[in-house]
C-alpha cells in the first residue's frame, strides 16, 4: 500500500530535518515524499538538498513561490505518483510537525484489514519548539460531523485518505480552498465527516506530534483561526456556539492573542449566529471583567457598528 505525503515548507529550517527523518528514515516510510518550499532563506534548502541525495526516488523537493498554504497542497497533491486510487494513500505533513514511530506502518495494516474506510486519524501530543511534551491534543475518536460545532477534534498530521476519496473531496474548486488561509484543514474534515460516514477509522496510538511554537501560523493568526473557524462552520450549515468568540476573549485575557483580532472575530460570530446571539455575547462579554481589555475597544459595541 503506497504512501504519499505532501509538505508546504516556508523557513522552517530548523524543524523540517525531523519531519522529513520521520516519514523517510528507517522501516516504516512514506513512498513518497513531495516538498514545495516557498523560496526559504533560512537553511531549508540546504536541509532539503541533504534529505535529496539521501532519497533521490522517494523525495521530491519543488523550491518556487506559492500562493499560500492551501495552494502549495492542492500542487502537491497533484503531483504524487500512484496508480491504484481505491488502496494508494494520501496526507500532508507539515515542516514543524513529525510522525510517531510506527504511524505509517499502523496506518497501513488498518487499511487493508477495513478496506471500506475512506480516510483515517489517530491520537496525537503537542511538542514545544524543543520537542518537550506539552499534552495531548483534543481528539475523538467517535467524533460525528455534528461535534464539530465544539472545536476540531482531528490532529491534520495524523490523517491519512485513500487517493480516491481525497480526490473525490476536491473537483471543481480544488481539494483544498484556496481562499482559506489557517481552516483548510476543517473545511476539508467536513466535507469528509458528510460524504464517507461510518468509512472514518481511528488509530488508538500516538500518530503525530504537533509542534506549538512562536513561528506557526495558528500561532501567530489566532483571529483568522477563530474568524475562518466560525466561517467554514456556517458554510457547512452547523451552529456556531458562543464558545467560539469566548474563547477567543479567553486568549485575549490570557495575553496569548490580540485584542485588535475581537472587532473580526465578533463579526464572524456575528454573521453565523445571528443579532440575538451577538446580543446575548455583548452582554456576557461586557458583564465579566475576565475581559476588561474588550470592554472599551471600539468595535466590541453595537453602538460602534
Amino acid at each position: 500500500m503506497r504512501i504519499s505525503l505532501v509538505m508546504p515548507s516556508f523557513n522552517q529550517g530548523r524543524f523540517i530535518g525531523k519531519a522529513l527523518a520521520s516519514a523517510l528514515d528507517g522501516p516504516d516510510v512514506a513512498d513518497e515524499v513531495i516538498v514545495l518550499d516557498n523560496l526559504s532563506t533560512d537553511g531549508t534548502a540546504e536541509v532539503l538538498a541533504g534529505f535529496k541525495a539521501r532519497y533521490p526516488d522517494r523525495l521530491t523537493v519543488l523550491r518556487a513561490a506559492d500562493g499560500g498554504q492551501a495552494e502549495a497542497l492542492n500542487r502537491g497533491f497533484a503531483l504524487a505518483t500512484g496508480d491504484l486510487p481505491s488502496s494508494d494513500l494520501m496526507g500532508w505533513l507539515n515542516a514543524d510537525d513529525v510522525l510517531a514511530e510506527g504511524a505509517l506502518a499502523r496506518m497501513r495494516a488498518m487499511f487493508v484489514a477495513q478496506p471500506d474506510l475512506a480516510l483515517a486519524h489517530g491520537n496525537a501530543r503537542w511538542i514545544d519548539t524543543d520537542g518537550r511534551d506539552l499534552g495531548p491534543y483534543p481528539v475523538r475518536a467517535d467524533g460525528l460531523l455534528h461535534d464539530f460545532r465544539d472545536g476540531c477534534f482531528v490532529c491534520q498530521p495524523t490523517m491519512l485518505l485513500r487517493r480516491a476519496a481525497l480526490q473525490a473531496l476536491g473537483p471543481p474548486a480544488g481539494i483544498l480552498d484556496e481562499a482559506l488561509e489557517t481552516a483548510m484543514d476543517l473545511d476539508l474534515w467536513l466535507r469528509a465527516w458528510k460524504r464517507f460516514p461510518g468509512r472514518i477509522g481511528f488509530v488508538p496510538e500516538v500518530q503525530a506530534l504537533q509542534r506549538r511554537h512562536g513561528g506557526a501560523k495558528t500561532e501567530r493568526l489566532r483571529a483568522t483561526v477563530f474568524v475562518e473557524s466560525m466561517q467554514v462552520l456556517h458554510r457547512h450549515g452547523l451552529e456556531v456556539p458562543d464558545r467560539w468568540p469566548l474563547s477567543y476573549a479567553e486568549e485575549v485575557a490570557a495575553g496569548t492573542a490580540p485584542a485588535a483580532g475581537w472587532p473580526a472575530v465578533r463579526a464572524a460570530y456575528a454573521a453565523a449566529a445571528g443579532p440575538a446571539a451577538l446580543a446575548a455575547l455583548e452582554a456576557r462579554v461586557a458583564s465579566d471583567p475576565a475581559f476588561v481589555m474588550l470592554h472599551s475597544h471600539p468595535s466590541s459595541s453595537s453602538r460602534a457598528r
